[in-house]
């Protein structure tokens, strides 16, 4: 019988279906080697070869004496790759060898019939784990699967249910390995009332953060009910710090029973030597060592270094391979920080400032030691404060489980806020130098110039500017700023007009962030000048805002004869040989004001803490130290509101300190935020002033300071050694 299709279309036929059949080889075969080829690789690689993090040395923070305040400490970080974990080959072998221990022939026998008894284990556990499924169910499966979910498709061998069966018990021979080893390990949890417990670690909880019992028993619901499924997580933390000589006994654990997928990397972490003080300057690092706050963060990609690696290729069993192609790239460590800190200093303001708060009963505040010449700092404390080994919260009354306090708004008071760069307060009348300096450094007025200080209005019916329950009268220009006259001050902001006070502004760097390497608030807070009545307010540090810093580079240019320096926080950069990358010198922003103005300057503030000079009494006398000429200015401004307005009864009070004032060696900005003395009214001169006394008394002696009056300073000692400290120094009034 004749076909209907000529032999010449057949032939046709049969090419074209052969060439469509190696077509779809070779786009499979491209498919693999070139469009998919680092997908594939990736994964063939990451069941040969295992790479080990090899940490670098995080730079150490030293003060300017190159007292170290950071250490590294070695330990190790026990972690689960789930992945391996779930490799039924990688499991098998684990559990097969632990069969071989228990096989009566074990111990009897040498190195190659004990190959043969782990082989023939392996072969039973591998004949037991193998799918009877038929081919056609199979391919069903093959197609469900994601064409690049490479282990899927290997799996689809082997029997899910005796699977599961073998990952619970290799789980479990894994818990037994470790327990031994993490058992006195603490981990912390919640207990039942809601606060954090610290319990030492179970075998359950190695088991339960393996097997992850909650997300199998979701999924096996949700795959039930024809709903996506949960991811594990593939990365496990089983346990943090362990002591390098446990980690290696671990590792050797390990290795006697076959088992893989946990892994023991060595780890550096962060340590402060004295936790407890400079937290807000040194900051802190989170559990991956990057800076979080403060110089950790600042500094971080000069701190961190860079870390090295080794590779090394494993066979099918998880021996170690020798390979040329292992690499290996040898850390780098990061560069030290030294700081412009003297821990003799910051020791000193950390002790005055908490005990200050404690006995006015305020909730924060701040104090910032500044060499004015350099503008570095040589001390920055502020509280709250949080403890940086623990993070625990640090108060003028102790330290305090984080989480446990809230703030005056209700939130959790974590202390990290920097009250001292962060913060934004109205200064008061520590801001009446700003006006000064315009109307004398201008030469509108001298220093001796006669102005008016009784009340007066501004303005169509605002409130008149008065000194309260005082009325001075006329007032020399430093004399304003000795009585800390309202009116007189905002009488000399007047004269100067906006335009000139505000270049004032501008030129003590009131405008602008205070360039410290810190995490700090900006520029500073002013209302429109250009509005009279905003203006008269500002002249007496009302309608803006300020931060402590701020305030304390203002003195230190008055200080440093008129020039303003950019606050210095890094001495220098030092590499790990010694040798100095960066030399970060002092930097001079601009003259503020003439030699003249500042020395005039000086003399006022000297007479503000005057107790029989001319004009009377200053408002500062409790910052008075007999022997040394102390000059300094007081502060004292009603707490805003946020919808506006005033509270009554809270203030913000501060006094800026300058000693010696006829040769100034430091700065001292001492800000204390709602005290509630029992004792005086809340000011400047009551409460911030003699904080600062106590604490400057002390540096005379660590700084070695000369006294301008060398009889009177050791009359004043011989005295206080004869009769003792006072019961209540802050109440300390020098006659």
């Amino acid at each position: 019988m004749k076909t209907k299709i000529p032999f010449a279309s057949r032939c046709l036929t049969l090419c074209v279906i052969v060439m469509l059949v190696s077509s779809v080889i070779a786009w499979q075969l491209v498919q693999l080697q070139v469009v998919d080829r680092h997908n594939r690789s990736s994964i063939a690689e990451g069941e040969l070869v295992e790479h080990e993090v090899l940490p670098a040395q995080r730079g150490i923070v030293m003060d300017r004496h190159e007292e170290i305040l950071t250490n590294n400490l070695r330990s190790a970080d026990v972690e689960a790759d789930r992945y391996h974990l779930r490799e039924i080959t990688a499991v098998v072998d684990g559990i097969a060898y632990n069969h071989a221990l228990h096989d009566e022939d074990w111990e009897k026998a040498n190195d190659k019939v004990r190959r043969k008894i782990f082989l023939k284990h392996r072969a039973e556990l591998m004949e037991d784990v193998r799918s009877e499924l038929t081919l056609e169910e199979k391919a069903k499966r093959a197609r469900e699967l994601d064409p690049k979910d490479a282990r899927g498709r290997r799996m689809l061998e082997y029997d899910p249910e005796v699977c599961a069966q073998f990952f619970a018990k290799h789980d479990k021979l894994v818990a037994d390995v470790l327990y031994p080893f993490l058992s006195k390990m603490k981990i912390k949890e919640k207990g039942p009332d809601g606060k954090m417990v610290e319990r030492f670690m179970t075998h359950a909880d190695i088991l339960n953060k393996i097997a992850q019992p909650e997300t199998e028993a979701y999924n096996r619901e949700a795959v039930a009910r024809g709903e996506k499924p949960k991811s594990f997580v593939n990365h496990i933390v089983l346990a943090k710090g362990v002591p390098l000589e446990t980690a290696e006994k671990i590792r050797m654990a390990l290795s006697r029973a076959r088992v893989r997928g946990i892994m023991v990397q060595e780890k550096l972490r962060r340590d402060y030597v004295t936790p407890d003080m400079l937290c807000h300057v040194l900051g802190y690092v989170n559990h991956e060592n990057v800076g979080m706050s403060g110089v950790e963060s600042q500094f971080q990609s000069y701190l961190s270094g860079i870390a090295g690696m080794r590779e090394y290729r494993h066979g099918p069993r998880g021996q170690v391979l020798p390979n040329e192609d292992d690499r290996y790239l040898a850390p780098k460590d990061g560069l030290n920080l030294r700081l412009t800190i003297d821990m003799r200093l910051q020791t000193i303001v950390e002790q005055e400032l908490d005990r200050g708060l404690r006995y006015y009963r305020a909730p924060r505040g701040c104090m910032i030691v500044v060499e004015p010449k350099t503008g570095d700092i040589l001390a920055m404390v502020s509280r709250p404060s949080f403890e940086l080994n623990t993070k625990e919260l640090i108060t003028p009354t102790g330290k305090k489980e984080r989480g446990s306090v809230r703030n005056s708004e209700g939130h959790i008071e974590n202390g990290e806020y920097n009250f001292a760069c962060q913060a934004r307060y109205e200064p008061g009348s520590t801001f009446k130098v700003v006006a000064v300096t315009a109307a004398v450094d201008s030469r509108l007025m001298g220093i001796q110039s006669w102005v008016s200080c009784d009340r007066f209005s501004v303005g169509g019916g605002s409130k008149p500017i008065n000194d309260g329950r005082f009325n001075y009268g006329a007032q020399p220009v430093w004399g304003v700023l000795k009585k800390s006259s309202n009116p007189g001050a905002a009488r000399i902001a007047l004269a100067c007009k906006w335009p000139l006070y505000r270049k004032y502004l501008q030129r003590y760097g009131l405008d602008k962030s205070a360039g410290i390497d810190l995490p700090s608030g900006g520029a500073c807070f002013l209302s429109d000048g250009n509005n009279i009545v905003n203006f008269s307010r500002i002249s007496y540090g009302y309608s803006v805002s300020v931060s402590p810093l701020h305030m304390a580079m203002v003195y230190a240019t008055i200080a440093n004869n008129g020039v303003r320096m950019k606050p210095r926080l890094i001495d220098s950069i030092i590499a790990a040989d010694g040798s100095v990358y960066d030399e970060c010198k002092p930097v001079e922003v601009e003259r503020v004001m003439s030699e003249k103005t500042a020395a005039d300057l000086r003399m006022a503030l000297e007479s503000v803490t005057d107790i029989k000079g001319q004009g009377g009494r200053g408002t500062a006398t409790r910052a008075r130290i007999p022997g040394f000429r102390v000059g300094g200015k007081t502060g004292t401004a009603k707490k805003t509101r946020k919808g506006g307005g005033y509270y009554e009864g809270l203030y913000t009070v501060s006094f800026a300190g300058v000693f010696p004032i006829d040769d100034p060696k430091l700065v001292i900005m001492t800000v204390i935020d709602e005290p509630h003395p029992t004792d005086c009214n809340p000011g400047g001169g009551t409460v911030a002033a003699p904080i600062f006394r106590l604490a400057a008394e002390r540096m005379i002696s660590v700084l070695n300071l000369t006294p301008s009056d060398p009889a009177a300073y050791e009359a004043y000692l011989t005295k206080l050694k004869e009769e003792g400290r006072p019961e209540n120094p802050y109440q300390i009034v020098h006659q």
